[in-house]
């Protein structure tokens, strides 16, 4: 499946308690921390949704808003790939964390390029996996309303019922060696070390 037949959508949820103020829009060189991963989203898929139940902080950004109350009140991941998946043009979505800006599109490309004829293609290291940053396709829509029904927000516990592709690390390394694609900002640690590999890159370092 190629990027542009899919939709991205990003999960700009949570709320940022560790960084005591909304981490997405924290600067990050010359654009937010979100601005980089809207770029890198918005030339590669066919449609950029953005899940947040902040709609007003993201109205300059060249994505679709959606609102995450679709299926229950409370705010969780599962939740948002729900709301994403309801309102994406396409079957295929692929889900990013809002926290994650330098995902690189070829490692998304490739994530896309092995999901036709699986319901979630994820990666994986070891028994560790990356729920936001995988493909979910609409097919999940009626496990994930079960959890959501019952209060159970844990993404992974409807893989058991869905034909899953699991996507190995170490075959991501060709397209990100230093795995940057998955480095999330919770933190004022984190926050730390996207300024440094921001400036390595501005060095021409990466």
């Amino acid at each position: 499946m190629q990027p542009k037949e899919m939709s991205a959508v990003i999960l700009a949820g949570g709320k940022s308690s560790r960084m005591g103020e909304n981490k997405l829009l924290m600067p990050l060189g010359e654009k937010p921390v979100i601005g980089h991963l809207t770029d890198t989203l918005k030339n590669l898929f066919g449609e950029c949704i953005m899940v947040t139940d902040t709609p007003d902080a993201y109205v300059s950004f060249p994505v679709r808003v959606v609102q995450d109350k679709i299926c229950c009140a409370q705010k969780n991941s599962l939740a948002g790939i729900h709301a994403g998946l309801v309102a994406a043009t396409h079957d295929y979505i692929m889900v990013v964390a809002g926290d994650m800006p330098f995902v690189r599109d070829d490692v998304l490309s490739y994530l896309c390029n092995k999901c036709e004829g699986y319901d979630v293609t994820i990666p994986r290291e070891g028994e560790y996996l990356q729920p936001l940053c995988a493909v979910y396709h609409k097919n999940c829509l009626p496990q994930m309303e079960k959890l959501l029904t019952v209060k159970n927000y844990k993404v992974t516990a409807f893989f058991p019922f869905m034909r899953v592709r699991y996507v190995d690390m170490a075959d991501l390394v060709p397209f990100d060696r230093e795995q940057l694609t998955f480095l999330n900002i919770n933190t004022p640690e984190d926050y730390k070390k996207a300024l440094a590999v921001l400036a390595k890159s501005v060095k021409g370092g990466l």
